[in-house]
């Protein structure tokens, strides 16, 4: 009787400690938001991409045009295909993409890359730094998180979207 209780109690802290694997690995709220948005489940956002100005602050010029987040924008916005929103979707969702708890990298964060998804009521931001390797998310203009990634899956799918671009290209 027991050796049954024991074997029971082991198969429920095995599945519950498996379970728990599934949860998000988001730590705040907000973040938890930001992906339920951008998820390819939720059919009423839309996603467009972008370039912005990933020169360091001396290379650049002035910043005369229109800015994301304090980066100058340098191309128009494109809509995303269902098929690049979902590979998109997945490299963001998929924990596996990101570095965390990594040595932080002496690099001054210089997006080259913005991704925007919008719904009905909110707006992310997905900016992309490919010199340190770095993601920031903006929810409703704020910083909500930011991570190492590791992705080559994320750099095939920019140079894909941004065919004619050299130093898109170049990565």
């Amino acid at each position: 009787m027991k050796k049954d209780n024991i074997a029971q109690i082991t198969v429920f802290t095995f599945l519950l400690v498996l379970s728990s694997c599934k949860s998000s690995h988001w730590k705040n709220e907000d973040m938890n938001r930001a992906i339920s948005i951008i998820s390819f489940k939720n059919p009423n956002t839309t996603c467009e991409v972008l370039r912005v100005d990933d020169s360091y602050p001396s290379e650049g010029q002035e910043q005369n045009g229109n800015s994301l987040h304090g980066y100058e924008i340098i191309s128009d916005f494109v809509v995303l295909n269902s098929a690049s929103r979902k590979e998109l979707s997945s490299i963001i969702e998929d924990r596996d993409t990101y570095l965390r708890n990594a040595i932080p990298m002496d690099c001054l964060f210089r997006p080259g890359v913005a991704f925007r998804f919008s719904d009905q009521q909110n707006q992310v931001d997905l900016l992309v730094c490919f010199s340190c390797n770095e993601l920031r998310y903006y929810l409703d203009g704020k910083v909500v998180d930011q991570s190492y990634f590791k992705s080559q899956k994320l750099r095939s799918l920019v140079q894909g979207l941004f065919p004619k671009d050299e130093k898109i290209q170049k990565l």
